[in-house]
């Protein structure tokens, strides 16, 4: 089974939540974990996520930030599950993974990681579309 978990530095993990509900629908699949904004102590929401993670499990976690405190935390407790872990994600790689059908192997999640990379642009309306354009145009 796919087992998926968003992990961040302040209620970013709820932000990507609720875009999802928005974008996806039911999000409970999915364990988000907001690092340092309440007492809850992210080593033991941690603990939780693993002790529920089983060895047929295909584990593939989120971070904020490469070499933040949250994906330190994350990698240490990955390595004894043979976790995926995706550092500084986007929403468009999420739902890549949340999409991608079973096995997920290392090839498959860097050639999505690559693919929403590409994705990631500076938009110049200006240069996209003049007054006559519509917005369907613009959107096709």
């Amino acid at each position: 089974m796919k087992k998926i978990l968003v992990a961040s530095h302040g209620q970013l993990a709820d932000g990507v939540k609720s875009s999802l509900s928005i974008l996806v629908g039911n999000t409970d699949s999915i364990r988000f974990i907001n690092a340092y904004v309440t007492k809850e102590d992210i080593d033991e929401s941690l603990n939780t996520f693993f002790s529920s993670v089983s060895e047929d499990d295909e584990v593939i976690i989120f971070t904020d930030l490469l070499g933040g405190s949250v994906n330190q935390k994350v990698t240490l407790r990955a390595q004894k599950h043979h976790a995926f872990i995706i550092a500084g994600f986007n929403l468009p790689i999420i739902l890549e993974v949340l999409f991608l059908p079973e096995p997920i192997t290392k090839e498959t999640l860097n050639q999505k990681i690559e693919t929403c990379r590409q994705a990631m642009v500076l938009v110049e309306p200006e240069k996209l579309a003049t007054n006559e354009d519509s917005e369907e145009d613009f959107l096709d």
